[in-house]
Order: C-alpha cells, then structure tokens, then sequence
C-alpha cells in the first residue's frame, strides 16, 4: 500500500509526444511547474497513485545485464543524485520515449515527470520519480453563470482516476536497478509491450511476491498446456488441482517445491515428472524467476486466488462453483444425455 500523508511534491514537468510512424516529433517544455496550490497538488497525487493499489516491483536491466547502460537507471540515478536536474533530465526521458514509441499502436500524450519526497510504500519511506503518460483525453461539461444567463460549454482533459501509463521509481536497491512499479491499462492485450520493455527494460524482482504469482501462473499454464490434452483430465478433476493449490498458499507460510507438487497432485509421480519438465521450459520462455523455496506472499496471494478459481460451465443453463473435494463429485451420463451427482451434507 502507498501512504501519501508525509509525501512532498517538489516540481513537474510536462512535455508533449508526438507519433513517431507519422514524425508529429515532441514539444518540450521550457520549464517545470512548481505546484504551490494544495488542490491542484491533491488532485495530481490522485491522478499519480490511484491506481498503484498494489505495487508490483521491477528493476532495471539491460540486454547484457549491464544495468548501467539502460538510459532510464542513468536519468533516475541523476536526478536522485541532484532533485535540482529533475526537468533537464526530464527532456531525455521524454526524447528516450519517443524514440522507442514506434509500435503503430502507440498513441501521442503528454509526459509528466515528477519528483515526490518521503513516500511510504510497503512500510519504506523513500523518495520517488513518477512518469506518467496521459494518452486519452474525457469530455467535461463546462457551466458558466452570468448575472442573466447559465452557460453550457465542454472541455476536454485529462481524468485524475484515469491513469493510462505510470511508473514510479524508488530511490531503493539502486545497485539492483531500483525499485520500479508500473502501470500500463493500454496494454493488457499485450498488444506492445513498449513501455515496459523498450522505454523502462524492466525485469521483474526475484522476491517472494514474484515467486508466488509465478508458481500460481506456472500452475495455471500446466494445467492447460498439458494436463488437459495429455491426461485427458475431467473439468472437475482441473477444479481439484486448482483448488489443491489455492489451499497451499493460502495456508503455509513457506513455499517448498516438492512439497507442494506432491499435495497438489496427490504424489503422481507421472504428472510431477512432467510438471517439472513443464517449469524448466516455463521459466526459459518467460525469464521469469522461480526458486524452489520462498516465503508466501499474502498480496501476491490475494491478488492472483481467482486464477485459481474452479467453474465448471454446463451450456448456458448451469456453473458449479467447485471450493473443496473434487471426489464428491461424479461426472456419467444416460439416455437423457450427461450429467454430474454431487454429494453434500448440508444445504444452506
């Protein structure tokens, strides 16, 4: 969670990026805007943190490793160096931007880099620089009141809840490319994946949050990816596993990688072998860290459970909601065609 009560905001600067496919080029501001009205800085925290509910850290990296040259660790590590060069390496950041926004499906916006003081996330107070891309603009009724007449007009702008693309940078773990969240709402679809990749190179944290998302995605991905067409597994057998696994990380405290293959798959030795050829290969593909041993986390928990969810959808007519014992349940058929008996003890 982020806690704002302390947090300063010590200047702004905008800039405007163009389309780079159509060379609309940037405008650059000539100046950052120090915010001195207290509404107008309540409203920017809005717009800045609304959506970081619950921070996901990256850190910066680079094609070899070499965090140094990634371009976004230099300008952040500049400015933490010296809060002063806060718009004079704003302007390489947003020239950085739009060099790497050649997607055809990226739109123009407007930048803003900020620098805010002692911000507390996950029980650290640090300080911190936000990039924010702004690429859509809302509608807003404008009314206007004259000594005889009420005047009815529209703007438009950018809405403070409506964060398309964020990211804050932690002045914390800066040997390790600092502590990086991000927000990216335009590319859910994984349509380009340029701000996280191409602008920031972020690399996910190999911490117990990103191990236990992992193993819940790795879960997830096994079950369609190879349990299905190779074991040929009934639907309320997948809502076995998945709730065998939801159980797990939602009762021990520390994650153990036999342990937890031999629960969830009740010892199979066949489907473990496989599980485990399964996360080597998961793991080459993704570059997604992975220990076999690591400290639950609740959030990461909280936040991914319904991946784990178990819906068997009969036709349109019926969903079972499978929680506990899949052995309670019994798939057959008849001459009135297919059919599940559920056993129960009691009705409420």
């Amino acid at each position: 969670m982020i806690n704002l009560a302390m947090a300063q905001l010590h200047g702004v600067s905008i800039h405007e990026i163009g389309v780079k496919n159509e060379n609309e080029g940037i405008k650059i501001s000539d100046n950052g805007i120090d915010i001195t009205d207290e509404t107008l800085k309540d409203l920017l925290f809005t717009y800045f943190f609304k959506s970081f509910k619950e921070p996901e850290f990256y850190g910066f990296t680079f094609s070899n490793d070499d965090v140094t040259l990634n371009p976004m660790f230099n300008f952040a590590k500049a400015i933490f160096r010296d809060p002063g060069l806060l718009h004079n390496q704003s302007v390489f950041i947003a020239k950085h931007l739009y060099e790497q926004s050649s997607h055809p499906n990226i739109k123009a916006g407007d930048l803003m880099v900020a620098y805010i003081s002692d911000l507390v996330i996950e029980d650290q107070t640090v300080d911190a620089i936000g990039i924010f891309k702004s690429e859509s603009k809302d509608a807003f009724l404008k009314i206007q009141h004259d000594a005889k007449q009420i005047h009815l007009d529209y703007e438009k702008g950018v809405n403070v809840d409506k964060l398309d693309k964020g990211c804050l940078i932690l002045n914390a773990e800066e040997s390790d490319g600092y502590q990086v969240c991000i927000i990216d709402k335009g590319n859910k679809n994984n349509e380009a994946q340029f701000w996280k990749d191409d602008f920031l190179n972020l690399k996910p944290k190999n911490d117990d949050y990103h191990n236990t998302k992992n193993v819940i995605d790795l879960t997830k991905a096994f079950i369609k990816d190879r349990l299905i067409p190779e074991f040929e597994l009934e639907k309320f057998e997948q809502a076995g596993i998945l709730n065998r696994s939801k159980e797990y990380f939602k009762r021990v405290e520390r994650f153990e990688d036999e342990d937890y293959e031999e629960r969830i798959f009740f010892s199979n030795k066949e489907i473990i072998d496989d599980f485990k050829e399964y996360k080597q290969e998961y793991i080459e593909n993704t570059q997604k860290p992975l220990d076999n041993t690591f400290f639950v986390s609740p959030e990461a928990y909280k936040k991914n459970a319904r991946y784990l969810r178990s819906v068997i959808k009969l036709d349109k007519n019926f969903h079972i909601y499978v929680h506990g014992n899949h052995d309670l349940i019994e798939k057959n058929s008849d001459e009135k065609g297919k059919f599940y008996k559920i056993y129960y003890e009691e009705e409420s």
